[in-house]
């Protein structure tokens, strides 16, 4: 297996011992120069690729083609591995072989204490209950994604005209395209929550985005979807609910020509 680190700004490829990687690795580094650094480890070759592109959609795109191995496992770099994950991995994988995607569970640290255990049963997922889970908890059979042209979408995530969503949207690609997608209980590891590279509250920008991820998710019933958005969120925002329905449905309307926010809609 591989994991494909989407990451920013780093110097050199100590990221690897860091995040405690004991497999081999391809780290996607959007920073201020263009290099391709290559370092062995005990376990296996870590290629980082510099560039100065921006967007983790384009970030992690770029690691998967550089991909090589059977199983590829997306990862950020505030992931930090158990031991055993490259061959907890492997073994879930053997476990289900008609699966092609699995999701694997992951700890959540905020100021240096596991405050949230997420992880679910060894079953398959629907459509109707797997968009909610992140990136770095997914890991995919490479055949898979190259028999069915399936990359991350470039307009939604961190550094994009949309600010979160790419996670959700290579799933629903995945189920487009009729692949197998299970939930499996190992976990993979601690994610450090204590920053965030895009959220920036629930301002206006958060509500109009949401929109736009509705329009894309479901194309067909986007109005309904996004009632929720609207809807919710009182506690967590000064917005009013009427002021967020005209939000959330302007971005889906606007989710069919991708026009970014801007302030004022």
């Amino acid at each position: 297996m591989q994991v494909l680190v989407a990451t920013m700004h780093q110097t050199d490829a100590s990221i690897i011992q860091k995040m405690n990687i004991r497999c081999s690795a391809v780290v996607a580094n959007q920073a201020d120069r263009e290099e391709i650094i290559t370092q062995k480890t005990a376990f296996g070759e870590c290629k980082m690729i510099i560039t100065k592109t921006r967007g983790v959609g384009l970030n992690r795109n770029i690691a998967l083609l550089a991909a090589t191995e059977e199983i590829l496992l997306f990862s950020d770099d505030d992931m930090v591995y158990y031991d055993d994950m490259p061959q907890a991995v492997e073994d879930a994988f053997a476990l289900l072989p008609s699966a092609d995607v699995i999701v694997f569970g992951i700890d959540i640290l905020k100021n240096g204490m596991i405050t949230e255990k997420r992880r679910g049963p060894i079953h398959r997922l629907r459509r109707w209950n797997a968009m909610k889970y992140g990136t770095v908890r997914i890991a995919v059979r490479r055949k898979a994604l190259l028999d069915h042209n399936i990359t991350f979408h470039q307009r939604f995530g961190g550094g994009c005209p949309f600010s979160a969503g790419e996670d959700s949207l290579f799933l629903k690609a995945c189920f487009d395209a009729g692949l197998k997608v299970y939930s499996h209980n190992y976990v993979l590891g601690s994610c450090c929550k204590d920053t965030s590279s895009w959220f920036a509250g629930y301002n206006e920008k958060y509500f109009y985005d949401k929109g736009v991820l509705v329009r894309k998710l479901f194309p067909k019933t986007a109005y309904l979807m996004a009632l929720y958005f609207g809807l919710h969120f009182k506690r967590e925002t000064k917005i009013g609910p009427l002021k967020r329905l005209q939000l959330v449905y302007a971005g889906v309307r606007a989710g069919k020509t991708m026009k970014p926010y801007s302030s004022g809609v």
